[in-house]
């Protein structure tokens, strides 16, 4: 394991990369609204594990405002987490001469989804992805807040009124048509989140698609149960698709 640090747009994106051989696969990971490269309970970081041993290389990082990269949560967008998420592949690419997959948790697959058509990963799995990104995050009223004049204050980070003009524009359930290369979509049934349905409506868009339900679970999956199972499932499919 080592950590790296490459520039985007004059500022540093930090990462972690889990390097088993230069000739093998490799995963990026794009983690969740607020979240960072180990993520809650560490669930990417044992991903990153699991991987390892199936002799499957992986990439995790903090989108530029978040975890240990350059950068405030306030100047955080949508596009700037798009455009260090094609830094990021790039990097994956040309360091691994395998085959590469992109996995995104919650706001990671939206921008997992938004960049896939044009970044063509060899495989694509999505955790609880907020497909329908406008529906996700305003229904809490967030665009009259911004008007306003507001920040909002999400546990003690504030975003800004360009975030919320980029989750009103960008379309990331649109571009799931766009990608035609394997797809594994697992979601808890009883997220509160990002609906369920929200998935059972996403796996229809693709052309080669696989909805698992992680019954009974809430958005980042936290029980061991939960976790062991989605994180043995994604394995096993990235496993399939990219050795």
């Amino acid at each position: 394991m080592e950590t790296i640090f490459l520039k985007n747009e004059g500022q540093e994106i930090f990462g972690v990369v889990h390097n088993v051989g230069l000739d093998t696969p490799v995963v990026v990971m794009f983690h969740g609204f607020t979240g960072n490269h180990i993520e809650s309970h560490f669930i990417f970081a044992k991903l990153s594990r699991a991987l390892e041993k199936a002799g499957i290389s992986s990439v995790r990082f903090d989108f530029r405002g978040s975890g240990d990269s350059e950068g405030t949560f306030e100047e955080m967008t949508l596009r700037s987490e798009v455009s260090d998420a094609r830094v990021m592949v790039n990097y994956a690419r040309d360091k691994f001469k395998g085959n590469l997959g992109i996995l995104g948790l919650s706001m990671g697959g939206t921008v997992a989804l938004l960049t896939a058509p044009d970044l063509n990963p060899d495989a694509l799995v999505l955790w609880a992805p907020a497909a329908k990104n406008r529906e996700v995050f305003t229904s809490g009223g967030m665009p009259q807040q911004i008007e306003k004049g507001k920040y909002i204050d999400v546990g003690g980070i504030q975003i800004s009124g360009a975030f919320v003009s980029d989750i009103l524009t960008m379309n990331a359930f649109e571009s799931a048509k766009h990608y035609s290369g394997p797809v594994l979509i697992l979601h808890g049934t009883s997220d509160s989140t990002v609906p369920f349905k929200h998935s059972q409506d996403l796996v229809k868009e693709f052309d080669q698609a696989t909805l698992v339900p992680v019954e009974g679970a809430d958005h980042v999956f936290p029980s061991v149960q939960w976790s062991s199972f989605v994180i043995e499932k994604t394995v096993s499919f990235f496993a399939e698709n990219l050795l």
